[in-house]
């Protein structure tokens, strides 16, 4: 089975880091940037499986990533990272879509990775849920 590809985008390059080393060694195909204006032409061009994405970044906020990436790829998976667990923050979330919330810092590896597979596995019931309607 080919490995699924992630999109991480963290202002933070320590953060960024720590993810994609975390999520490469679970296995996945990691592209990570700390730029987000990159990741949203990155996303535009090349196929990922989820995108994972603080909110909190200058300039562009997870959120407006997260809108542009859904236009290019309306499938893909979405996980939120934030330092900043606020009730407005995940009914926003929820709003725009998004698979799963992660809360920064996470204590171990195996917490990002429960996330990531939980995030996709909801993608996908929620893509099949909706196939199903479609049939009908």
């Amino acid at each position: 089975m080919e490995s699924l590809s992630i999109l991480v985008v963290d202002d933070e390059p320590g953060i960024a880091s720590l993810c994609s080393r975390i999520l490469s060694r679970a296995g996945y195909q990691v592209t990570s940037y700390i730029d987000p204006h990159t990741a949203i032409e990155q996303v535009q061009v090349t196929h990922f499986d989820l995108l994972l994405v603080d909110i909190r970044m200058p300039e562009v906020d997870g959120f407006d990533v997260i809108s542009r990436a859904k236009r290019s790829q309306p499938d893909i998976a979405v996980l939120v990272m934030t330092g900043f667990g606020t009730v407005e923050t995940a009914i926003r979330a929820l709003r725009q879509g998004v698979d799963g919330l992660l809360l920064k810092p996470f204590e171990k590896g195996e917490e990002l990775v429960s996330a990531v597979e939980q995030a996709l596995t909801d993608n996908r019931r929620k893509r099949d849920s909706a196939r199903a309607q479609a049939l009908r």
